[in-house]
């Protein structure tokens, strides 16, 4: 997992440099989001980075509200290893961004499977008093 998040650290400090601010914004809020929902789950981190309104959408079709996600996220039992981000992809309009990404990953799941995942990622983001926060999300498995 550490050597994961060296990966991770090393590529966001690549990619970053040839960015504008709201794309390493973008960038820096994907990868924590990721993070938190695949390894924190920490409720506090999903609140700040979640807009009121978000529909948060999983790749077998089921649609949560804010309350939902972080609750859902915070008691997922599962633990995440092998997590990849990968090919970021960040188109800003105004106040509005949509962050496209490829995430793999093996969720351990508490009775003992294993089960491979391998997303496209779909995140739209808003702006609100300065600060990017998560308006939806919506994962599609490519499997």
């Amino acid at each position: 997992m550490k050597c994961n998040l060296i990966i991770l650290f090393i590529f966001f400090v690549a990619v970053a440099t040839a960015q504008t601010k709201d794309e390493k914004e973008l960038t820096e809020k994907t990868y924590l989001l990721s993070h938190t929902i695949f390894g924190t789950k920490d409720s506090a981190t999903l609140e700040s980075l979640a807009a009121k309104t978000v529909s948060y959408g999983h790749s077998h079709g089921n649609l949560q509200n804010r309350a939902e996600m972080i609750k859902g996220v915070s008691n997922n039992k599962s633990v995440y290893t092998d997590t990849a981000v990968s090919n970021i992809k960040i188109f800003i309009q105004d106040k509005t961004a949509i962050v496209r990404y490829l995430f793999k990953a093996k969720e351990n799941k508490k009775d003992g499977t294993v089960t491979d995942l391998d997303f496209s990622m779909m995140l739209v983001w808003i702006k609100e008093k300065g600060k990017w926060k998560l308006m939806g999300r919506q994962a599609v498995s490519v499997k």
